[in-house]
């Protein structure tokens, strides 16, 4: 997926063409927005839009029709399943940074990231997370290399709703969520990370399920959303 490592303004495209397909063409497609919001974010919706169903299962956009700035310029896009964060960029700011806010904390803070970055990032993470074709495993910290063979790291950093540690991966065809495991799972002195593989079909997936054992488990799974500190199905 070159698109996520060599990031440019056609990435979110590429991304969904590759992970969910077209379902219209650009035509198709309408969106009400302000004419203050920004391109990239207007991009993003349209592209989002021509994949022909949900691109989104845990976190959420902001509909178009509601992208509207405060009294200082701050316009909220991005809103936390749980309504726990919020993130927003400053129409004042040409780089178009991209700040987060805990809810029931007044001020903004910056994030590490861009518009168009955090969007690329966003919409990778939901296709983890909602994926169809996927599976969770557990792997030692020692083990971790090889689990994660013919995978690069991507640069983006945690998302200030998730721990720290957390680091999305992708090989040509996969994308894995590697995470610490939620409490209970390590014993004591053990150090393991939470690994959750997903592809676009089930048939790219078994390849990788077979280098844990899993084999012929994905097939017969419904889709089912998880949020990060639900105990995974295995």
């Amino acid at each position: 997926m070159d698109e996520l490592l060599s990031i440019n303004l056609d990435s979110v495209g590429r991304f969904l063409r590759r992970w969910y397909g077209t379902g219209e063409s650009a035509s198709d497609v309408h969106l009400d927005a302000s004419p203050y919001v920004p391109a990239e974010l207007v991009e993003w919706h349209r592209v989002a839009a021509l994949a022909g169903g949900p691109v989104t299962f845990q976190d959420r956009p902001v509909a178009p029709q509601d992208l509207v700035p405060d009294a200082r310029g701050m316009l909220e896009f991005w809103v936390e399943n749980q309504n726990g964060y919020f993130w927003a960029v400053d129409l004042n700011d040409d780089r178009l940074q991209v700040f987060s806010r805990e809810a029931g904390e007044g001020d903004w803070m910056r994030t590490s990231e861009v518009l168009s970055d955090f969007l690329l990032h966003c919409t990778v993470r939901e296709a983890v997370i909602g994926g169809a074709s996927k599976f969770t495993t557990f792997v030692d910290a020692s083990e971790t290399n090889e689990a994660l063979e013919s995978f690069e790291p991507l640069n983006f950093a945690a998302l200030g709703s998730e721990e720290p540690q957390v680091k999305l991966w992708c090989s040509e065809d996969a994308l894995v969520r590697m995470a610490p495991p939620p409490t209970g799972y390590a014993g004591p002195g053990e150090q393991l990370w939470m690994l959750t593989f997903a592809a676009p079909s089930n048939s790219r997936i078994e390849r990788y399920a077979s280098r844990f054992g899993l084999e012929g488990l994905t097939g017969a799974t419904p889709a089912r959303v998880e949020l990060p500190y639900e105990p995974p199905p295995f």
